[in-house]
């Protein structure tokens, strides 16, 4: 994960990266299928990269990817954790430890940045900015995000509790396609999938939260233990869905975006195209 946005604690970004270490990042079922959809949608950009860098890589299964599918490409992997790289192996491709918010390296260099489940822990136009100038004029950067309907049904169930958050404010795919065009990128591209899943009970979803990094990091957030009566409160407040045993639902919106890097030739109108899903 990476620089945090000013509504995040950025040491508790941090802590959130290291207790999803202690996770197998196989068992990520949303960040991998967000990333098996990004590695497809490349076959769309007819590009052949010489240098890509894999934004928030965490322990390497998207770059790893992106070493299969473009053999001759010198492929990094950044993120901000170093507990992500140990035990790692790095062939083929190469580790750096880094902020997203102030890239490590040189500008014009790469020509495609991947960047998985990166954008909620950042603030998008610093980000965009940041990832602009390290992209060759007419590189290529492709990102999945989540939307603000993520969690809803969770957020809904805190909000019978208390009134602190518990559930980031995600950026909306059209602030995400201004944001695009605030740091220079060409006609973005952006469209949404929201995907559903089941658990039988609730410590199944915490898990799957916690293997996400995806716990609660919000500056405002309660600092004081969830107690026992709160903590059922919550429970007793989360819907369960009918005819299906008890089972809850978690909901997440899931956003791709696709933006071109200025090119001095390039005479392109700047302008998002919004794709709806069907």
């Amino acid at each position: 994960m990476k620089q945090t946005s000013s509504e995040l604690d950025a040491r508790s970004v941090m802590q959130a990266s290291r207790r999803a270490s202690r996770f197998d990042p196989q068992d990520t079922i949303l960040a991998r299928r967000s990333g098996q959809e990004l590695i497809d949608r490349l076959a769309l950009l007819e590009i052949v990269p010489e240098n890509i860098l894999d934004l928030g890589c965490g322990t390497g299964i998207e770059a790893a990817m992106l070493s299969h599918r473009y053999p001759k490409a010198h492929v990094i992997g950044l993120d901000i954790c170093p507990v992500c790289f140990q035990q790692e192996k790095f062939t083929p491709w190469a580790p750096l430890v880094g902020d997203a918010a102030a890239l490590p390296l040189s500008m014009g260099t790469f020509d495609l940045v991947f960047a998985n489940l990166v954008v909620p822990w950042c603030e998008p136009v610093t980000l965009f900015h940041e990832i602009a100038r390290v992209l060759r004029p007419g590189g290529a950067i492709v990102i999945s995000t989540l939307g603000p309907d993520t969690l809803k049904e969770l957020r809904a169930a805190w909000e019978t509790v208390d009134e602190h958050p518990h559930v980031h404010p995600f950026a909306d795919m059209h602030n995400l396609g201004d944001a695009l065009l605030q740091a220079g990128f060409l006609e973005p591209v952006v469209d949404v999938d929201v995907l559903s899943f089941t658990y039988r009970k609730l410590a199944g979803l915490i898990d799957d939260l916690r293997a996400l990094g995806a716990t609660n990091a919000m500056t405002h957030r309660r600092r004081t233990l969830t107690g026992r009566f709160r903590w059922q409160a919550f429970r007793d407040a989360y819907p369960l869905l009918e005819g299906d045993q008890g089972r809850l639902r978690a909901s997440f919106e899931v956003v791709y975006a696709v933006g071109w890097a200025r090119d001095s030739s390039d005479r392109r109108q700047a302008g998002v195209r919004v794709d709806l899903p069907q």
